[in-house]
């Protein structure tokens, strides 16, 4: 227990997870959190008011109970018995060898499989810039980034980052900024000294880790604050990982001018990675496209959709290899087969790098180092540069795969001290070990007939017992028979066993012969991780390759079956889509979905003001704009018949009604502090998609913000806009400024009923038919029965300026009116309205008059 309080001294913040042989104990408040969050049992060691309270999980279940233990937001300590317990004088030596945090996991149980797990740092400098970085532990991808401080989070939003390191006192470290990442992302904020992020202390971890005297060959001229989040990172990983991060080979320099910017909001509100009602992968963009065959594919497609391209060349590459793989279909799918029997060797080549590789994980990185050359085979003649600059990746991995296939068994289990891990061949004395102790019983059969022929005692046994160990019985009658090189070792009523050198040399090999093979299994594993771990360079090109042919094989297969097409990328400010489809509608609702088209252009059709009725599609079609101009930006095909699209810097929504009452926000109040966002950063080559803006307060005051707001896009800012809108009295901007363009939503009226047609047409409309959707809704109909009194007194109030006091007057007198029906059965009335009087024979109507009295 000293020990343990030693620990727990250090690591107070952690759940100490304390080896005792064959289960990691926990004590006091830890175990009390442990057994509430992993049904473990609580007990307690002693009784009364000194009892301990104690909970303890099995040492092989570690994996499945860490990762409960994470998600549910914990950090936790492993501390692990340091010495072998038979060798132990008194207590068993222990120490924490691993500190996991939400940012550093590298284990596959912990992990998933198709989704990146970051570790980011973010550190203010004066009052409007801050350096970002981040670094994914289980594959060695570590980026830095400069940008204006009120867009961190969004940026954090971005990366997706599981853990964020802070200075302490610094900016960034508030409950404020806390509360709203873990709002806004789910990450968690770690504080840490400010020394960590001095810059002289940052710039001697990272020039220490990566061994060179200056950074400028990664690409940084000077010292910048991202350098500092950097190095906070790399001295973060020290403490927690324990162990070399050979892995972590680069640090990149992330431009944001070369990728569209996209914010927090924006991706929400286009669902690119998540919905938000479920908050879930499934239903958004990127469940929808993605055809990967690999995690590492999954993971990178997420990254292309997250950072679009903004510069021509770089999208024109992409596309130009997309379309060669969809062109030769045969190449396209012996592709994906072959990606499809590959692994995660990035995250094999970081766990190799930590020494923490399993097994398997080396089974799995042979076999995929055997398919690179078949893979570069596949792709050979291929002419798009993206493609054909993939080759020389695939090479030169030969030997560590032939080093894998010699000495890994294919058949080994995940766990080393299982044994059996490596092959039989390749190493002499392990095989004679294995041979001790799978052939013993052949070799004590045949020694026990050498030494019954020797004797000549017929009856002559040897047998075994755990007190004495293995021993030769020879019974009283034949003791005249035993020779002097036997050695007496115990005598019974009827007999006396015996030990010969012969003997005793077997019974200390066959005893310790499975011992120590897993200790030379162990050994051998832990050169040929070393002997592996100088290829870790090769292992990571060719896993970055790999993940780059098949978000581009994907992008392929997805244009292939769903008939997508290469948008033309221009310089100029214009978008236009024919029979353009939301990717992810259409496919959901395949026929039945109605495509639409787009014009814009930089003087006649900059800002487009969208009405028509609730349900009819004017969300869908915004959202579908925004949507096919980040996956052109991506380089992937679109869902349309032909699309130009004119390069977006930044892509802006505001949709929807929220709150976020945690930070002080209304509705109307978030509203408006997304869309002064959008005012005070958009660009003219922006994209702005805005919905209902200026609904959240009364009409005027709406109407009145949404004016102004329209007015500000199309002759200030000049950007590309969508506008829906319910405020029909925006239509009228059409004819006052230039740019602005009205189109609606087709509906069709029809026996009292509205069909939607989600059709875009040119032009305004002056209804919303939020009554008729009322109806759908399942809204009593007497309300919707009051509503349609009250709809035409209430447009009569707004077109002659009528006050307050004369509508309600207005509105007192048809309530009056209505007195008569209001004393009767309400369906009377309904029963009444719905009577077909042109198509009633005598009978029936002499029917339903009686029926109507008999219910009055």
């Amino acid at each position: 227990m000293r020990q343990y309080r030693q620990f727990k001294e250090q690591y107070p913040d952690y759940l100490l997870l304390f080896r005792m042989g064959d289960f990691y104990e926990l004590f006091y408040e830890d175990a009390k959190i442990a057994s509430r969050d992993l049904g473990l049992a609580l007990t307690a060691r002693s009784k009364g008011p000194s009892a301990v309270p104690l909970a303890g999980l099995p040492y092989h279940a570690l994996d499945s109970y860490l990762g409960r233990l994470i998600r549910a937001g914990h950090r936790v300590a492993i501390c692990e018995q340091v010495e072998d317990p038979k060798q132990a004088k008194g207590v068993v030596k222990r120490d924490v060898v691993r500190l996991i945090t939400p940012g550093t996991l590298t284990d596959e149980a912990l992990l998933d499989q198709r989704a990146g797990n970051y570790l980011a740092a973010a550190f203010p400098v004066g009052d409007d810039q801050a350096g970002l970085a981040w670094v994914e532990l289980s594959s060695g991808d570590f980026r830095t980034m400069l940008t204006p401080a009120d867009h961190v989070l969004d940026e954090l939003i971005r990366i997706g980052a599981a853990e964020v390191l802070v200075a302490e006192g610094s900016a960034f470290d508030t409950a404020e900024f806390r509360q709203t990442l873990d709002q806004c992302t789910s990450a968690v904020s770690t504080s840490r000294p400010p020394w960590a992020f001095e810059a002289h202390g940052a710039q001697a971890a990272l020039q220490e880790h990566f061994a060179v005297a200056t950074l400028e060959g990664f690409g940084f001229e000077g010292w910048d604050a991202s350098l500092s989040a950097a190095g906070a990172i790399i001295e973060y990983l020290r403490e927690t990982q324990k162990t070399a991060l050979d892995h972590i080979r680069a640090l990149s320099k992330f431009d944001r001018t070369d990728h569209m910017a996209i914010d927090g909001n924006t991706l929400r509100c286009l669902e690119v990675h998540r919905t938000l009602r479920s908050n879930r992968r499934e239903g958004s963009l990127l469940s929808c496209i993605d055809e990967t065959c690999t995690g590492m594919g999954a993971r990178l497609l997420e990254r292309w959709l997250t950072f679009p391209l903004t510069g021509y060349s770089a999208i024109v590459l992409r596309q130009d290899a997309v379309e060669e793989l969809t062109t030769d279909r045969q190449r396209l799918a012996d592709i994906r087969t072959l990606l499809g029997e590959t692994s995660q060797i990035d995250r094999i080549a970081a766990n190799i790098a930590l020494a923490r590789v399993r097994p398997r994980e080396l089974v799995a990185l042979g076999q995929t180092l055997a398919i690179l050359p078949k893979l570069a085979e596949a792709i050979a003649g291929c002419s798009a540069d993206l493609v054909a600059h993939l080759m020389p990746t695939f090479d030169g991995l030969d030997a560590p795969a032939y080093l894998i296939a010699e000495s890994i068994d294919p058949d080994c289990p995940n766990v080393l001290r299982d044994g059996g891990v490596i092959a039989a061949g390749f190493h002499d004395e392990l095989d004679r070990l294995r041979r001790v102790g799978a052939d013993g019983q052949s070799w004590l059969a045949g020694y026990q007939a050498e030494q019954a022929k020797r004797l000549g005692i017929p009856n002559l046994r040897i047998g075994f017992n755990k007190v004495f160990g293995y021993y030769i019985e020879v019974t009283h009658v034949n003791q005249d028979k035993v020779p002097a090189d036997y050695v007496r070792k115990q005598t019974l009523k009827n007999a006396e066993r015996y030990i010969t050198d012969e003997l005793k040399r077997y019974e200390t090999e066959v005893l310790t012969a499975g011992e120590r093979a897993k200790d030379l299994e162990g050994m051998l594993f832990e050169q040929i991780r070393q002997q592996l771990a100088q290829h870790l360079e090769g292992f990571q090109r060719a896993a970055e390759a790999l993940a780059t042919l098949d978000v581009l094989g994907a992008l392929a297969q997805l244009a292939v079956d769903r008939g997508y097409v290469r948008p033309t990328i221009t310089q100029d400010n214009i978008l236009e889509i024919v029979g353009g489809k939301h990717p992810v509608l259409a496919q959901q609702l395949a026929e039945t979905f109605v495509p639409n088209d787009l014009m814009m252009t930089p003087k006649k059709d900059r800002l487009l003001i969208i009405t028509g009725p609730n349900m009819a599609g004017k969300s869908t079609y915004i959202r579908q704009v925004a949507l096919l101009t980040l996956m052109a930006q991506t380089g992937s095909f679109v869902p349309a018949e032909s699309a130009t699209i004119g390069l977006v810097d930044r892509i802006f929504t505001r949709v929807g009604a929220a709150d976020e009452l945690t930070r002080g926000l209304s509705t109307f109040m978030l509203e408006m502090v997304e869309t002064a966002n959008i005012l005070n950063n958009a660009t003219s080559r922006s994209l702005v998609i805005l919905d209902e803006v200026g609904r959240g307060t009364s009409t005027y005051d709406g109407l009145a913000l949404a004016w102004a707001i329209s007015e500000y896009l199309a002759t200030q800012l000049k950007c590309r806009a969508l506008f829906a809108t319910h405020y029909h009295e925006l239509c009228e901007l059409e004819g006052l400024l230039a740019g602005v363009r009205n189109y609606n939503v087709a509906v069709k009226e029809w026996a009292d009923e509205v069909i939607f047609l989600h059709k875009i047409t040119r032009g305004g409309c002056d209804q919303s038919y939020g009554v008729h959707v009322a109806r759908l809704a399942g809204v009593p109909a007497d309300v919707i029965d009051r509503a349609k009194t009250l709809l035409p007194q209430l447009q009569a109030h707004l077109a002659e300026g009528l006050d307050m006091p004369e509508l309600a007057d207005r509105a007192k007198q048809a309530a009056e009116q209505m007195q008569l029906f209001a004393d009767r059965p309400a369906h009377v009335a309904r029963e009444i309205k719905a009577l077909d009087l042109d198509n009633l024979t005598p009978m029936q109507a002499l029917e339903a008059l009686r029926k109507l009295k008999s219910d009055l």
